[in-house]
């Protein structure tokens, strides 16, 4: 009997997430709230995960919680799958489809592993985007040379920030300020960098500034989420705060 027991403790804990040797010190921005350590705390959902996530995503009722060699996918709350990923997570995406980027590849669920070498990629209705440090390309086709850092997309139109914006598909280029560092794509382009939070057209024309030291930016298409000072800050999408706003966990008053 004690060594069914033992076998049994051994088995489930070898389908637990191992635990990170650095677990992150800051709260980890999603949609409607944040991560700290393992538990989520975000608007319409509160959850301790099993360790600290490597790369956590929301959209919706779907959470994505990546660990090395290992995705966890939540619905409402509850965990709905448990798949091996073939490598350490560099990046998730929740939306516009879930999407783990790894060192080498990609791997999409439901799809499997894609020969991706990707710094960032977004999964959309279109194909999967991603970036490496020549261009922008969409599958294996390469759609336009430069040096881009990061993509974010609405149901729309992605778009793939670096010096400029570059619009996809249709290739409009869009200038920004200096330095972005975040962006949500909604039917307006919010870009957050060192100064602040500024609200653009899709065209590149401003229509509002917020500044401040913020950090990171998230959107449920209603609210803007962003931190400052370890404080979650939730603005409405003209830029004025929210009246719930709210300190991250583990942030004194």
């Amino acid at each position: 009997m004690r060594r069914g027991a033992l076998a049994l403790f051994l088995g489930l804990a070898a389908c637990a997430p191992q635990p990170l040797a650095q677990p992150p010190s800051q709260p980890l921005l999603i949609e409607g709230g944040v991560v700290e350590g393992r538990i989520v705390r975000a608007a319409g959902l509160e959850l301790a995960l099993p360790a600290p996530p490597l790369a956590v995503a929301r959209s919706g009722e779907t959470l994505l919680a990546a660990y090395p060699f290992q995705l966890l996918i939540y619905q409402g709350g509850f965990i709905r799958e448990n798949l091996p990923l073939p490598g350490v997570p560099t990046f998730v995406r929740a939306k516009p489809n879930p999407l783990v980027g790894l060192e080498d590849r990609l791997f999409a669920p439901g799809l499997g592993t894609l020969p991706y070498r990707a710094k960032d990629a977004l999964r959309t209705p279109e194909g999967v985007y991603w970036l490496d440090e020549e261009g922008v390309y969409l599958e294996r086709r390469q759609l336009y040379q430069g040096r881009y850092t990061f993509l974010s997309a609405s149901e729309r139109y992605a778009f793939a920030f670096g010096q400029e914006a570059l619009r996809l598909p249709d290739g409009l280029r869009i200038p920004l300020p200096a330095r972005v560092k975040a962006a949500v794509v909604l039917d307006e382009l919010y870009v957050l960098n060192p100064e602040g939070l500024y609200r653009l057209s899709l065209e590149g024309l401003r229509l509002g500034f917020l500044p401040g030291d913020f950090e990171g930016l998230e959107s449920d298409g209603g609210f803007l989420y962003t931190l400052q000072a370890g404080r979650l800050i939730i603005l409405q999408r003209n830029l004025e705060q929210a009246l719930h706003s709210q300190r991250a966990l583990g942030r004194a008053p």
